[in-house]
């Protein structure tokens, strides 16, 4: 039973050299995993595994600190894109509302100071008025 395999492939391979092919290459020579393999000069520093780490799963401290170490990380990253975002909206919104109660102050401080000298002149006309008298 075992000589069947190797009559049958020598049939086949009969076969195949009768219409012209070449017969196939020995089968000792197919490699195999237990092959030592040399690898030339420039892949010398290649990493070899040499042994086997088993990893249990993290408590729940390490968690935490991951955690930690992670919002840490994304908010170092985004903190300037948020600070340019809001000095954005400060200089679009912020910046005209501004303006405009700069004027309404300018306005009415300008009406108090005309009341006020218009007061004071008065009551200075009055007294030289007086004075005349």
């Amino acid at each position: 039973m075992s000589s069947e395999p190797d009559d049958l492939l020598g049939k086949a391979d009969a076969l195949m050299a009768r219409h012209g092919h070449a017969p196939a290459a020995p089968y000792a020579e197919i490699p195999v995993l237990d092959e030592v393999v040399d690898f030339p000069p420039e892949f010398e520093d290649l990493p070899v595994l040499t042994e086997y780490i088993v990893t249990l799963p993290p408590d729940e401290e390490q968690m935490e600190a991951l955690a930690a170490s992670i919002r840490a990380s994304l908010l170092a990253e985004l903190q300037s894109g948020i600070d340019a975002l809001i000095e954005g909206r400060l200089q679009d919104e912020l910046a005209p509302m501004v303006e405009r109660v700069f004027d309404s102050l300018r306005g009415e401080l300008q009406l108090i100071t005309r009341e006020i000298l218009s007061e004071a002149v008065h009551a200075a006309v009055e007294q030289e008025l007086e004075r005349r008298k």
